[in-house]
């Protein structure tokens, strides 16, 4: 009798099932790997339809942060930055005037109405040129209030016809204290200052009103034209002008001067004004 053959037991269903399963996922999962990989390599040659972003290595090693300011735009060209400038500074206009001085706030010395003398620079220790509120308080300490002050007025009006755009006049007795806001030889442009007196006769009249005043050498109103012109000189006195007759003038270096009228050319006749400054013509 043959010996008889051994067999192996067949294999069941469902483990041939599970075994079919396993290949195919390992198949599958192996394929998607070779996916990825062949998707990675593309995209690092810019074929593919993802943007490949980069940022530029820092000097520690890392990836420095994007800064806003250095933002590229299309086509690879640089947002433009604003340059941080300083606050824009106003045009001067050439046509505007430079302002005047603030008002004077010393205290003058006082002085006495002796001490002021009819010069071609100004009113004694008064100079042309002395500033509006100063001459007023320096004279009302020596003369005393005003006897009429116009205010300031417009320049050209008929009773002041000075120079500058603004005058005023303040009176005490024969004396007529002249203030502009220049320019004029002694104040810049919008400057309230004094720059001219005209002491002179009431009409009629040998003595002036009000305060006594003299020249520095002692020629006071009322004098005669043979005593002026012995202080001054011959060459001092003009008998020939033709719009005020005989008069006095005293000249001196840089701006300046003093002028008298006479009541006639005669030796005899005598001072009846001194005007010292540019003068007005009202």
């Amino acid at each position: 009798m043959p010996p008889s053959r051994r067999t192996s037991p067949p294999i069941q269903t469902w483990q041939r099932r599970v075994l079919v399963t396993l290949g195919t996922l390992v198949v599958i999962m192996a394929a998607l790997a070779v996916g990825l990989i062949i998707r990675n390599a593309l995209g690092s040659f810019g074929l593919t339809d993802q943007p490949v972003t980069s940022q530029p290595p820092s000097s520690d090693g890392g990836t420095a942060n994007p800064d806003p300011s250095t933002d590229t735009g299309p086509a690879g060209t640089q947002a433009p930055t604003t340059p941080a400038t300083n606050p824009p500074t106003p045009a001067t206009d050439a046509s505007t005037p430079s302002l005047p001085p603030p008002p004077a706030t010393f205290v003058e010395e006082d002085i006495r109405a002796s001490d002021l003398r009819l010069q071609p620079e100004g009113l004694g220790p008064i100079p042309f040129g002395t500033q509006f509120d100063r001459t007023l308080l320096v004279l009302t300490r020596a003369l005393g209030l005003p006897d009429a002050d116009s205010g300031w007025l417009p320049a050209e009006v008929e009773e002041l016809q000075c120079p500058g755009t603004r005058a005023r006049r303040v009176t005490w007795g024969s004396l007529n204290v002249f203030f502009s806001d220049g320019p004029t030889d002694w104040g810049p442009n919008l400057s309230e200052h004094f720059f001219s007196f005209l002491y002179s006769l009431p009409e009629g009249a040998t003595s002036p009103a009000g305060p006594s005043l003299r020249t520095s050498e002692g020629l006071q109103l009322g004098d005669t034209l043979s005593r002026s012109s012995s202080i001054y000189g011959e060459s001092s006195i003009s008998r020939d002008d033709p719009a005020r007759g005989t008069i006095l003038e005293v000249n001196v270096p840089g701006p300046g001067y003093l002028q008298g009228t006479f009541t006639g050319p005669s030796e005899g006749d005598y001072l009846r004004s001194l005007q010292g400054g540019t003068g007005c013509r009202g």
